[in-house]
């Protein structure tokens, strides 16, 4: 796979001094306010979304991608049970099978009007006091929704914007 030249810089505003994956970060938002729900928008193998279950046992993720057989297997049924939900769909048609989460981390169409309709469709669904965030700010058409649509917001490790409140 060639390496995408239109990414952008965008400098990291939390301060940050362990490892830089998403998945770290994550736990760290999550622990830290001792969330228990949560929404991944854009699961693809489901590598975030199990080590956030293996490391958050209070952890209950609803996991939304257009093909669910690509992470949820009768293996991943068994060893996760009710803390794992599976949703297929288009994800911004699908929001309203969730109830409202501790978390929503949007990482599915990285484009400005899929993006932009997931920033829409999954605001609605963070409680009060939770967190909206999203991976890949450094793509063109991520950073111009996220800027559009959240007038205030934060950039973690790995390319990862928060909405400040």
């Amino acid at each position: 796979m060639a390496k995408r030249r239109d990414l952008i810089t965008v400098p990291m505003t939390v301060p940050w001094n362990t490892k830089p994956n998403r998945k770290y970060f994550l736990r760290h938002l999550i622990e830290k306010n001792n969330f228990t729900t949560m929404a991944e928008v854009g699961v693809r193998d489901g590598r975030t979304t199990f080590y956030l279950l293996d490391k958050c046992p209070d952890l209950i993720i609803y996991g939304i991608d257009l093909d669910t057989s690509k992470f949820f297997t009768s293996a991943v049924k068994e060893k996760y049970g009710d803390r794992l939900v599976p949703i297929q769909g288009y994800s911004d048609q699908v929001a309203n099978k969730i109830p409202q989460v501790d978390l929503v981390f949007i990482d599915a169409d990285h484009g400005y009007e899929g993006c932009k309709k997931d920033i829409i469709a999954y605001t609605p669904q963070v409680k009060q006091n939770g967190l909206l965030t999203g991976h890949d700010i450094d793509y063109p058409g991520v950073n111009k929704a996220v800027r559009e649509l959240v007038k205030k917001f934060d950039v973690g490790p790995n390319n990862v914007w928060i909405k400040s409140t």
